[in-house]
Formats: C-alpha cells, structure tokens, sequence
C-alpha cells in the first residue's frame, strides 16, 4: 500500500477539493453566517494544495498538470474574491467544481489504467463525494453552536445526501463484486467474494464494511439523533463516520491501483 502512498493522497485530497463545493448548496448563504463560506472555500484551498502538491511528484502528462493547476489558480482568485464578499454566488463555485471534476479525468488516466474508464472517473468521483458529504455535515453540525436559530432541516438535508451516495456506492459495489471475478498468478479465476476471503482480499472485506455498513449504520443514529433537535449529538456520530468513511476509502483506492477493482 505504500507504494501507492502517494498516488492515493492525490486523488482523495484533490478529488475531496474538488467535488466539496457543490455541498454548499445544502446551505445557502442566507441561511447561514458569511464565515461558514469563508472556512469551507479556505478549506478546500488547503485540500487543493496538498493534492496538488502530491500530484507534482507523479509521472503525469503535462496537460493534466496544467489543467489541475488553472482550477486551482481560479479556485484561489475566487475564494479571495469571495472572503470578504457579502454575495456569494454558488453557480460560480459549482462551475469551477464542474471545471475541475472535468480535471480528474486526467488525472485518473494518469493515476489509474484500467481498461473501463468511465466506470473508473465515477467511482472515484463518488469515493470523493461521500468523504466531502460526511465532512460537510460534521462542519456543518457545529455550525449550529455559532449561528442562532439554525434550521435544522440544513443538516438533515446534509444528512440525506450522505445517505443517497452511501446507498448508491453499497450497490454498486454489490453488483460489481458479485459479478467480477479475480485471477491469481496461477490463472484461477475466483469470484471477488472468495478473493475477499484470501489474505490478499482481507484489506478489501475491511474497507467494504467500514466504507458502507458502518457509514450506513451511523447515519441511521444520526437521522434519530436529528428527530430529536439533538444537533451535537449527532456531529459526535458524524466524526465516527469520518473515520469509518476514510479508511475505507483508503483502501478502496488501494485495491483500484493495485488490482484495479472498481469498489
């Protein structure tokens, strides 16, 4: 895994830098306080940097390295035209979040080679969006010891994103483990479940359990939590979830450059 140390920093901390903005529509600015936009831009800023960074140390095309930079030249112009700025506009972030997914499909070719490439660009993409929607909502549950009278339905809505995205990467990888197969140095092939069960495939079972079931579980408690009005409750449940989610995607992005694996 450590050889792949590097690679794996670029795509969770650019993918997360990237894809994070289009969180901020669950809060609108009229909604919510000025410093949440200011922490959350400045945030991304920081992600961006470190995935950047990373990247610079990769055998990448030059074209991939120019495109990831302009992002995160224009990302910078606007998070410092926006830090004082009582109008924030969302459409201009998301375009430069759709800017930037665009972006990652360099940098997954780059990464990555792996004959299905769509499949590739979306489960990473989607790997990225559940690590940013778990982190939004435990920024955003805190949020709620600065700002009176916050709505609560802005978490809960926070909270129904992560569900959706938990949901839809559980099935994905259900089908895509159930109709896989995997094929050792000695040319048996073995369905990706048995493979799970070897000792090379153990890491895999982990990282399915702690990057869905869990997740999953945790955000059953968290949406209690939230019928309740029980907000800090629930960003304590939401740190879990952080962990549980970023593991999981370690590994998940160790066994797609290792073996390829689309989970």
């Amino acid at each position: 895994m450590f050889n792949y140390f590097t690679d794996i920093i670029v795509l969770i901390f650019l993918g997360f830098a990237i894809v994070y903005p289009f969180f901020l529509w669950i809060a609108p600015l009229k909604k919510i306080d000025i410093g949440f936009y200011r922490f959350n831009l400045g945030m991304c800023c920081i992600v961006g940097a470190i995935g950047i960074a990373s990247f610079q140390f990769l055998d990448s095309s030059f074209i991939s390295k120019i495109y990831v930079w302009v992002w995160f030249g224009a990302f910078l112009i606007i998070t410092a035209l926006y830090w004082n700025s009582d109008h924030i506009n969302n459409m201009v972030i998301s375009s430069l979040a759709l800017f930037g997914t665009g972006t990652m499909i360099g940098v997954v070719a780059d990464i990555i080679f792996v004959k299905i490439f769509p499949g590739t660009w979306f489960i990473v993409l989607l790997g990225s969006a559940i690590t940013a929607g778990v982190f939004f909502a435990m920024i955003l549950g805190h949020w709620y010891l600065n700002v009176v009278a916050l709505p609560i339905n802005l978490l809960k809505k926070a909270t129904i994103s992560l569900w959706v995205l938990l949901t839809i990467r559980l099935f994905w990888d259900l089908v895509y483990l159930s109709t896989n197969t995997f094929t050792n140095n000695f040319g048996i092939s073995r369905s990706l479940w048995s493979f799970m069960l070897q000792f090379d495939g153990f890491l895999l079972a982990v990282a399915f359990f702690m990057g869905n079931i869990v997740p999953i579980v945790l955000n059953f408690f968290i949406w209690r939590t939230l019928t309740l009005q029980a907000t800090q409750s629930a960003t304590g449940l939401l740190y879990v979830s952080i962990v549980s989610i970023l593991f999981g995607d370690l590994l998940f992005k160790y066994y797609l450059i290792q073996y390829g694996f689309l989970v």
